[in-house]
């Protein structure tokens, strides 16, 4: 029974890749642009799999900053050193777990997107700044 199951996902995804492979022709042959599918495709996966981690330190990082800034503002003085300190110790582990969890998501559809667009290139492995 799993067998069968696991033999008709694996048509049904392969019919779904056929139908949808020419669908991405551009102004080189079909041949080329259906040749190049499964490379894209685990470029993309992989540009996921990259994507991830890059993503929560990025936005980890980003989330603790602006969460420090937020609790020192609510304190009186966003510039002020004790406010500071005090916004690093309340805010900073809640920002950095937010920014992360958002961070794992930003990643994986950033890896996901270039590196479909442009497969096992720089651009699929890093984030450009904002």
């Amino acid at each position: 029974m799993l067998k069968k199951i696991a033999s008709s996902l694996i048509l049904a995804s392969a019919l779904v890749g056929t139908l949808a492979a020419p669908s991405f022709a551009d102004d080189d042959s079909t041949f080329k642009t259906i040749c190049m599918f499964p490379v894209k495709v685990v470029g993309s996966g992989v540009g996921m799999v990259v994507g991830v981690p890059l993503g929560a330190v990025k936005d980890g990082t980003r989330g603790a900053i602006k969460s420090t800034t937020w609790v020192a503002g609510k304190l009186g003085n966003e510039d002020g050193g004790y406010q500071k300190t005090a916004g690093a110790i309340v805010g900073a582990p809640f920002g950095i777990v937010g920014g992360a969890a958002y961070g794992c998501f930003d990643g994986a559809v950033h890896g996901a997107k270039s590196g479909f667009d442009k497969p096992f290139t720089k651009e699929a492995f890093t984030f450009k700044e904002d």
